[in-house]
């Protein structure tokens, strides 16, 4: 049995599985086998680096309805097995956000995290008042425990959907997500900010036009403290959102303290999982987190 499976009665008894998407009408579901073969031929046959040491990773998402979460899982869990550049615990405990539990970890992924912080209980909002309040004073010593773990050198990941949460994380990340302008009607071009950036390399240099939900960030979205690998392309498709500096990053990397963050906002739809370049980007981005392929994160200006 999978991950993505053993982790499914779970989210279906806590009312999370099922249901629909909060920004597009698509039901969640797990991927198909033939789904899963595709994820599976798509994932690099090896890594980019070698690891410096035997890496494990706690990879955790859960909110009421997301599409691609089951997709993403699947996509690491193969990635993990695959390339062998760390090991993979999947988990929707906050419980794992203890400083004690934290240890054991080289990295955390964040996939898909949305509206539901990961340091909150599944059934938070089932939950009466009080055991709601108990529970965000408890986020708070939990979000401590990862900004601590990160500054003291391990690694923060997040995918798609990780900055539409509580703002605690996303001021982690280095943005926060303020809308959605293009809603993936249909593709819009991104442009590789740095070319020859070290987890731009799947790309060979070349932008691309992808169908996804291209996000709008806000506070403390800003170049003068991430290194934005890529954005949407406006010289090929018009502005559709409402910053002034017409900046719509697409994906960055920031220092924090001596550890590590990478953030991709791609990954909406099923069909990016089994996108090859993009699975290569997003390993390459857990093994910058992670410590074992080296890239500059020092944020730049935009050209």
């Amino acid at each position: 049995m999978s991950v993505v499976q053993k982790l499914a009665p779970a989210l279906v008894a806590a009312g999370l599985w099922t249901g629909l998407c909060a920004y597009a009408a698509e039901p969640v579901r797990l991927p198909t086998d033939e789904e899963v073969r595709k994820i599976e031929a798509a994932v690099p046959a090896k890594a980019t680096a070698q690891p410096k040491r035997p890496r494990k990773v706690l990879v955790c998402g859960v909110n009421e309805a997301h599409l691609p979460v089951p997709f993403c899982a699947k996509a690491i869990e193969i990635m993990a097995r695959k390339t062998g550049a760390f090991e993979a615990v999947f988990s929707n405990d906050p419980a794992m956000f203890d400083a004690e539990n934290l240890k054991q970890f080289d990295a955390v992924i964040l996939n898909n995290s949305h509206t539901f912080s990961p340091l909150l209980p599944p059934n938070f909002k089932k939950m009466p008042k009080e055991e709601q309040a108990r529970a965000r004073e408890r986020a708070k010593t939990l979000q401590k425990n990862l900004e601590e773990f990160v500054a003291g050198g391990k690694g923060l990941v997040g995918i798609h959907g990780a900055t539409v949460g509580l703002p605690e994380i996303g001021n982690l990340l280095g943005g926060n997500f303020a809308d959605w302008p293009w809603k993936g009607k249909e593709p819009f071009p991104v442009k590789l900010d740095e070319p020859d950036h070290p987890l731009n390399a799947a790309f060979g240099g070349q932008g691309f036009s992808v169908l996804d939900e291209g996000y709008q960030f806000k506070e403390p979205y800003s170049r003068e403290h991430v290194r934005v690998l890529m954005s949407i392309d406006l010289s090929k498709t018009p502005d559709l959102g409402k910053r002034p500096d017409g900046d719509y990053a697409m994906g960055w990397v920031k220092p924090y303290g001596q550890g590590r963050i990478f953030y991709s906002a791609l990954g909406h739809f099923p069909e990016l999982y089994w996108n090859p370049q993009l699975l290569r980007h997003w390993l390459d981005g857990i093994q910058f987190a992670l410590g074992d392929l080296e890239a500059d994160a020092t944020p730049r200006a935009k050209k």
